[in-house]
């Protein structure tokens, strides 16, 4: 995954306040099934094996390396991990507001250039200015005001002729627990197994890897 580094170009902490009209960008309709059917996989201890996903997922970008408050300063903290999603534009900037806060987030110039950390503090738009490196990945994240479904199959092992699977449902976002059920087959019995409409074919497993091809998905 490329690793983009923003260069904030603050000086000595410049603020620019101003009631900036923004206009707010819908999340993507998100509809996918990973693997391709009847396709020969390949994948380790692990790895998640299928996956189903309905909803709607905003564009956003992960912090890989923030930025600490200086003393003397009232700056906002930018930390790693950190997710900013696309929620809406001005007609310069595309606006990443902080997924938990949304009294802050970063602008991205879309003419290009570096990006301006802002707040918002309901009456307008203020843009601060350093000289801080901010790094980050470019990522998705769902809508928690919309429906949204992810199910995945991960491989776990095996012992004997017994393989060892788990499932993961996320529903709405991240945030809840996701639910999760360990299952186990017999390869005695049959190569194909089955949950929830799911059908995958096992063609040749060891405890550290999985061979095999999706015949078909998640109902």
């Amino acid at each position: 995954m490329q690793i983009k580094i923003i260069t904030l170009f603050l000086i000595s902490f410049l603020f620019i306040s101003c009631g900036v009209q923004s206009v707010s960008v819908l999340p993507e309709s998100k509809r996918s099934n990973n693997p391709e059917l009847n396709t020969i996989i390949n994948s380790e201890i692990g790895e998640e094996l299928v996956l189903k996903e309905i909803g709607h997922k905003y564009k956003a970008i992960k912090v890989t390396k923030g930025r600490k408050p200086k003393p003397g300063y009232i700056i906002t903290e930018i930390k790693e991990g950190d997710i900013f999603y696309h929620n809406s534009n001005t007609s310069k900037y595309n606006l990443y507001r902080n997924e938990n806060d949304n009294t802050f987030g970063l602008a991205i110039p879309k003419a290009g250039g570096n990006p301006i950390v802002y707040t918002n503090n309901g009456n307008g738009i203020t843009f601060s200015f350093n000289k801080d490196i901010i790094e980050y990945t470019n990522t998705s994240k769902p809508d928690p005001e919309r429906e949204y479904i992810k199910q995945e199959l991960i491989y776990n092992g095996r012992v004997g002729t017994a393989l060892k699977f788990i499932y993961r449902e996320y529903t709405k976002d991240y945030i809840k627990p996701a639910f999760t059920q360990e299952l186990q087959y017999d390869l005695a019995e049959s190569r194909v197994i089955g949950f929830r409409g799911l059908r995958l074919e096992v063609i040749n497993t060891t405890n550290t890897n999985i061979e095999y091809k999706v015949l078909s998905y998640f109902n």
